[in-house]
């Protein structure tokens, strides 16, 4: 911070109000101002090149790919996949081998005509269909794991997205800052060298500076938030915490800004209005949600498992049977051969069977009103994420349009008019301070439309894309 100057007079009283005749310092302070950014309009995205790879599409690829939470789901659809042909394959054979009738007093195996060396091999075959229910109900499984992993990629998408237009606020913001602070420094010295020839009160110094150390705690904030966003995105990518990530305006978002508004934007109707600019409706995004949303995909594939997980517990209530052989030798007689089957006798039924089949149903039935209440909530997501969505970009417009082109006329106003000495610098300050504040709401505001599409992209399932108008 720039020291106070003390005039060639300290003791004297600084004149009241204006001078007749500005301080030509000040007035090339106010002219830099005036010739800098800060009064241009914001920088709008360049133009999407034909083939070029958008930065945020780049890193949530990256993060797919390689983040654990996504590579653990697809280990569980290939060890879910490992199951389907163990449920279908049958039991293991039973082979047992012993010594049959030997003597003990002699222990002779030729002593008696029925000592023999005998050979049981057993196989259980359970009911029909039983093994062909239980590989269905397998595949299903696989199903439900493959629905995990479109889970796990859009929460991997969705949260590497929202750390993005984090930073991005920043970058928009950090730039407002020096613009504003570039400003502000040209007023603080313009008044200081106007205070040293006794042309200025020593008060245009003073608020000067408080507006120049306000803007500078304002940066440590978005120091903080920066390094928040690059932790965040640099986590879900496995780099280092600070390793730098450089955003921009991703092709979608610009399509959004850039868009007409719906005529119901900025209106006194209490009826909500939709995105406009050839974006989906609300109705036609919740259809979409309901086809493309991986948790709908996730709640019919367990409706579907708990299906034929009932439809084996049915025919598992039927008994199944075993077939067995055995074969005996003997030293002094011909060999023997056995066959035999046998088959369960469920004694137990009302007990077990029975009241596995009305377990089986009853966790089908969870399963469907389950399946019911994802939609009920997503339906809601959808809502509530095109609801915020929609209300942020409407204080966005009303800001770009409305309040920041006539903030920057009032800064400009009272320039000219601080110029002949028809304003005060308390006024020029306090209105640049206001058109600062109103920028740096821009800013945040862009990154929160952004935050909210990629949040209303994670509700309906699929990125938000301008559909082709007729």
């Amino acid at each position: 911070m720039s020291t106070v100057t003390r005039g060639p007079n300290p003791g004297a009283t600084p004149p009241r109000g204006l001078p007749a005749r500005i301080p030509v310092a000040l007035c090339f302070g106010v002219a830099a101002w005036l010739a800098s950014p800060v009064g241009a309009q914001d920088h709008q995205p360049e133009p999407r090149t034909p083939g070029a790879v958008d930065p945020l599409e780049a890193l949530v690829a990256e993060a797919v790919a390689s983040h654990p939470q996504v590579q653990a789901a697809v280990r569980r659809v290939e060890a879910a996949r490992t199951r389907v042909p163990q449920a279908g394959a049958l039991s293991d054979p039973m082979v047992s081998a012993g010594l049959q009738n030997l003597p003990v007093s002699s222990l002779n195996l030729s002593e008696d005509g029925m000592t023999m060396l005998a050979l049981h091999v057993e196989q259980r075959l359970p009911p029909p269909g039983l093994r062909a229910a239980r590989e269905a109900a397998a595949r299903a499984g696989v199903e439900e794991a493959e629905a995990l992993v479109e889970v796990a990629r859009w929460d991997v998408a969705t949260r590497l997205s929202e750390a993005y237009f984090q930073l991005l606020l920043v970058e928009e913001a950090e730039e407002v800052h020096h613009r504003t602070h570039a400003a502000l420094g040209a007023f603080a010295a313009a008044a200081e060298t106007a205070y040293a020839q006794g042309m200025a009160p020593q008060a245009d110094i003073l608020r000067a500076q408080t507006e120049l150390e306000a803007i500078h705690e304002h940066l440590s904030e978005l120091r903080q938030l920066r390094s928040a966003a690059l932790a965040e995105i640099n986590t879900l990518l496995g780099r280092d915490s600070r390793s730098p990530v450089a955003p921009t305006v991703p092709h979608r978002l610009a399509q959004l800004l850039e868009s007409d508004p719906d005529p119901g934007f900025l209106s006194f109707s209490l009826v909500a209005p939709e995105l406009g600019g050839g974006f989906a409706t609300l109705p036609e995004l919740e259809a979409r949600a309901m086809t493309l949303r991986p948790e709908v995909a996730l709640a019919r594939h367990r409706t579907e498992a708990a299906r034929h997980r009932e439809n084996v517990a049915i025919r598992d209530r039927r008994p199944g049977i075993a077939i067995s052989g055995g074969y005996g030798v003997r030293s002094a007689r011909s060999d023997l051969l056995s066959l035999g089957v046998s088959m369960e006798f469920p004694l137990f039924r009302s007990r077990k069977q029975d009241r596995a089949i009305e377990e089986a149903q009853e966790e089908r039935r969870a399963q469907e009103l389950d399946g019911e209440a994802v939609q009920r909530i997503i339906r809601r997501d959808v809502a509530d994420a095109h609801a915020e969505l929609v209300r942020v970009r409407e204080r966005l417009l009303l800001l770009d349009e409305a309040v920041i082109p006539q903030a920057r006329a009032a800064v400009e106003s009272l320039a000219a008019a601080y110029r002949s000495g028809a304003a005060s610098f308390t006024g020029l300050i306090q209105a640049q301070t206001v058109l600062y504040r109103h920028e740096i709401e821009l800013a945040h505001l862009t990154a929160e439309v952004g935050r909210r599409m990629a949040r209303l992209e994670w509700a309906v399932g699929a990125e938000l894309t301008r559909e082709e108008l007729p």
